[in-house]
């Protein structure tokens, strides 16, 4: 018996099996070492196994039955004993010894739990994503890294489609009509989440905005920017126009090459007004700025708030030398201007004209190095980058 208990603590104790070895009357006589981890405490000789293992309890019957036929057994599945998941095997050993078998199967218990888990989760979630998508105006959509899984009837019947089969067929790729290099729809969710970008489907621009709702699913909004409130496409404070919008806009006038000129401006030392006066009186001082440029402009310009004290104005179908003379026009009323609490402030100027086959980014990296230049020759003057 010491032999087999020898062997059985080799061969069965790598924690996967561990094992009881009882007499004819269910009493322990001999245990494997790492039983307690499952048990809680570890079985002495003579202890009655039905003390450690109550699962047994109702079943005595059917257990000492396996000392009379050698190739019976009794078995147990999926017990939880100790956060442990185990099987439980009663088996012959000889005729007054059976062994039981504690086969740790919790790795795979935990699998298989979670499949099922994901299994009704996904379930639920297609059941009820599907009626709060539909009853939406705005194009929603779901999806995994690669495809799109779920949409509404709005932007199925946009995208000329009856069911999400349809949709899936025209492999529409949506991540890949941004101006940015993204690669899959996980890329467009780092992009968007938490902000707003915009894309442009054919002669339509959107916002598009994500939310993660399950660790590999994103649902995407898509609001067309023509049905956008005033309020959704204006800066809350000074009433410019938002980036976001001004994104998609300029993009539209470059890509189309349009006749005009970039302005980027900002407030000069109004960190100062901040420090000394306070962000209220500076939020003040912003506003009264915006209201200046916005009464010396035409309706078909566009002011944006780029950030902070920094704002651009985009001057449609004018021509570099007659945009310099209205924004010379601007600076002087700023200049002359008596802000209310701070006094008299001052703004810098860069300007650059659109040039032919010149992308976004170019004519940006332009007009900063302008009003770098304007700051850098003493502030409150116009740089103008022909090149």
């Amino acid at each position: 018996m010491r032999t087999l208990q020898v062997i059985l603590n080799t061969i069965l104790s790598k924690n996967i099996f561990e094992y009881l070895l009882v007499d004819r009357a269910l009493r322990v006589t001999s245990a494997s070492y790492g039983i307690e981890k499952y048990l809680g405490s570890m079985p002495q000789e003579g202890d009655d196994v039905l003390d450690y293992l109550p699962e047994l309890v109702g079943s005595e019957e059917e257990v000492k039955t396996i000392f009379l036929k050698k190739f019976c057994l009794y078995s147990l599945e999926s017990v939880y004993k100790n956060d442990y998941y185990v099987n439980i095997t009663v088996e012959y050993c000889d005729e007054n010894t059976a062994i039981i078998l504690l086969h740790n199967i919790t790795a795979n218990t935990l699998s298989k739990q979670k499949v099922l888990q994901y299994s009704n989760e996904s379930t639920l979630l297609y059941s009820t994503l599907q009626k709060v998508v539909d009853n939406q105006n705005a194009l929603l959509f779901v999806t995994n890294s690669e495809k799109i899984e779920f949409a509404n009837k709005k932007f199925m019947h946009y995208f000329g489609a009856e069911t999400i089969e349809q949709v899936r067929k025209k492999e529409l790729n949506l991540y890949q009509n941004l101006d940015k290099k993204l690669k899959n729809y996980d890329e467009l969710f780092e992009l968007t989440n938490d902000k707003e970008e915009h894309i442009r489907i054919g002669s339509d621009t959107f916002i598009v905005q994500a939310t993660l709702i399950e660790s590999i699913y994103k649902l995407f909004t898509l609001t067309k920017v023509t049905t956008l409130s005033n309020e959704a496409m204006r800066d809350s404070l000074t009433g410019a126009y938002r980036k976001s919008y001004f994104n998609s806009k300029f993009e539209m006038m470059v890509a189309e090459s349009t006749m005009c000129v970039l302005v980027v401006m900002d407030l000069d030392d109004f960190k100062q007004v901040n420090d000394h006066y306070g962000h209220q009186v500076g939020d003040r001082v912003l506003q009264e700025f915006a209201r200046l440029i916005e009464k010396n402009i035409r309706k078909g310009d566009m002011f944006v708030r780029w950030g902070g004290e920094e704002f651009l104005l985009v001057l449609q179908h004018t021509s570099l030398a007659d945009a310099k003379v209205k924004v010379e026009r601007i600076r002087q009323k700023i200049a002359s201007y008596v802000f209310p609490e701070v006094g008299h402030l001052t703004a810098s100027f860069g300007m650059v004209a659109l040039q032919d086959e010149e992308d976004a980014d170019s004519i940006f990296f332009r007009a900063d190095k302008a009003l770098y230049q304007a700051k850098a020759t003493g502030k409150n003057c116009i740089v103008v980058k022909e090149d």
